[in-house]
C-alpha cells in the first residue's frame, strides 16, 4: 500500500489505527478510502509521526471544549472512534490546489495513518488548513510548516530527524515555557520543579535552563519522577534533586520554587502548594490520577485559562496583565503569539529549531534515548498500549509509519551521535 505521487483525481486506500471514544485504551485498525480531491485541496503521504505521553493529553482532551482534538480528523463512517492527532511530518503526493506541487515536504499535526487530506491556504512559512470541524480548533493546531532544507532538524532520515520528530512537542514546548519563565522573571521564584521528569518535556525544560543554573539565577532544578524512572532521570545530570513522588521537597527555606506540573496530577500540587512561587499547569501524563491539576485551579485560573483559548487578543492580554493566579494553564499558543510579536516569526522559527537540535543532539551525543520505528498496524497497536499503560521507558521515543505498507515489524535504530 505505498502512496506514490497521485493524480487530484483519484481515490485512494487509507489505513488508520483509531482509538474508542468511550474506552481510549483500546485500539481498531479502520480500511476505507479517501475520495478524489476536491478544488483547493491537497493529500499528504504521513511519512511518520511520534508516539509519546503527549499524545494522551490529546486523547484526554479530545472531546473538551475550546480544543476538540478529535475535530482534527474525524471518522466519520465511524462515530464511536477517534483518530488521536500526533505531530509528525508528510509529503505532498497529489494537489488540487494551485499553490501547492507534489513532492513538498511539511510537518505538523497529523495521526496514526497512511494519508491525509484538506483544504490548505499558504502561509509565509508552510500553510494553513481549515474548512469544517477543523475551524474550531486553535490556528496553532491547523498549522503546517515546510522542512526547507538541512538546517531543519527534522530534514532527512534516521536518528537525528526521528528524534527530533518525537521530541519536538515536548521540546519545543519546554522552549517556549522556558522563554515564559524567562519574561516573567521566574515569577520571583528562584528554583524550578518538574512533575514527569522522564518526559521529554521536562527533559528539555532542564535542559534549555542550564544556563541560569550556572549562572545562579536558578538554585536548584528538581525532577519528580515514578520510581522505575529516577535512575534514568538521575544519569542524565540535568536535575540538582531527583525525587520520588512520596518525598518532599528539600527543606531549604529559603527556596521558592516555581511548580511545572506535567504530569497533571492534582494530589502533587495540593501537598505543596504552599511552598510555591508559582504553579503552571502543562500536562497530564499521569491518566488514573484521582483528580486534575486542572480541576485545581481557583476562579481568576479558570477565567486566565478560557481567556487564553478564546477571547479577542487585547482581551487576553488585559487578563494577562491583570490576572496573576497562583495556578495556571500554560498555553503554549498565547506565549507564541507574544515571542512573535517581540522577535518576528522568522527569529522565533529559528530559535525554536536550534533549542530542538541541541536537545536531539544532547540525546543522542549522550546516549539517553533509542529510536523505536513501528511500521505496521499491529506493531502500532501495541506501541500505543505501551503509551496508555505508561510502560515506555524514558530511553525509547517511539517513530509510527505506514507510509511504506505494512512491514510486520518493529525495530530499534543504533543510538548515535549525529552531527
Amino acid at each position: 500500500m505505498v502512496i506514490a505521487d497521485q493524480k487530484a483525481e483519484d481515490t485512494v486506500k487509507r489505513v488508520m489505527v483509531t482509538t474508542m471514544r468511550k474506552k481510549k485504551s483500546q485500539t481498531v485498525v479502520v480500511h476505507d478510502a479517501l475520495p478524489p480531491l476536491q478544488q483547493g485541496q491537497i493529500r499528504m503521504r504521513v511519512d511518520k509521526v511520534g508516539l509519546s505521553a503527549n499524545n494522551m493529553f490529546y486523547a484526554q482532551m479530545g472531546e473538551a471544549p475550546f480544543l476538540k482534538f478529535f475535530s482534527v480528523y474525524p471518522v466519520e463512517s465511524r462515530p464511536e472512534l477517534a483518530n488521536v492527532p500526533a505531530w509528525g511530518s508528510g509529503t505532498i503526493v497529489a494537489s488540487a490546489n494551485p499553490d501547492f506541487e507534489v513532492g513538498e515536504h511539511y510537518r505538523g499535526f497529523l495521526h496514526m495513518a497512511n494519508v491525509v487530506q484538506m483544504k490548505a491556504k499558504r502561509t509565509a512559512d508552510g500553510f494553513v488548513a481549515y474548512g469544517g470541524n477543523r475551524d474550531k480548533l486553535n490556528r496553532a493546531y491547523n498549522g503546517f510548516i515546510k522542512v526547507r532544507d538541512e538546517k531543519s532538524p527534522f530534514h532527512g532520515t534516521g536518528s537525528k530527524a526521528d528524534l527530533a520528530t518525537v521530541a519536538a512537542p515536548g521540546a519545543l514546548s519546554g522552549f517556549i515555557l522556558c522563554e515564559l519563565l524567562r519574561m516573567n522573571a521566574f515569577y520571583g521564584g528562584d528554583s524550578i520543579v518538574l512533575t514527569s521528569a522522564s518526559s521529554k518535556l521536562s527533559l528539555a525544560i532542564a535542559f534549555l535552563l542550564k544556563a541560569e543554573r550556572e549562572q545562579g539565577t536558578l538554585k536548584r532544578v528538581i525532577g519528580y519522577s515514578s520510581p522505575n524512572n529516577v535512575e534514568f532521570v538521575r544519569s542524565t545530570g540535568l536535575f540538582d534533586d531527583v525525587l520520588t513522588y512520596d518525598q518532599e521537597l528539600p527543606s531549604d527555606s529559603s527556596l521558592k520554587p516555581v511548580l511545572i506540573d506535567v504530569a497533571g496530577d492534582a494530589s502533587i500540587y495540593r501537598r505543596i502548594h504552599k511552598r510555591l512561587a508559582k504553579g503552571l499547569a502543562v500536562g497530564g501524563t499521569h491518566s488514573r490520577a484521582k483528580s486534575s491539576t486542572f480541576a485545581a485551579f481557583g476562579p481568576s485560573g479558570l477565567l486566565k485559562m478560557i481567556g487564553s483559548m478564546v477571547a479577542p487578543p487585547a482581551v487576553g492580554k488585559w487578563l494577562d496583565k491583570n490576572l496573576h493566579p497562583p495556578l495556571e494553564m500554560f498555553f503554549a499558543p498565547t506565549v507564541m503569539t507574544q515571542l512573535v510579536a517581540r522577535w518576528g516569526k522568522n527569529v522565533l522559527d529559528e530559535k525554536c529549531d536550534a533549542a530542538l537540535a541541541a536537545f536531539v543532539d544532547a540525546a543522542l551525543d549522550n546516549r539517553w534515548i533509542t529510536v523505536v520505528r513501528a511500521e505496521s498496524t499491529g506493531t502500532i497497536q501495541s506501541e500505543y498500549r505501551r503509551i496508555v499503560e505508561g510502560t515506555v521507558p524514558p530511553s525509547e521515543a517511539i517513530i509510527v509509519s505506514l507510509a511504506d505498507g505494512e512491514p510486520a515489524h518493529t525495530t530499534k535504530s543504533p543510538v548515535v551521535a549525529v552531527g
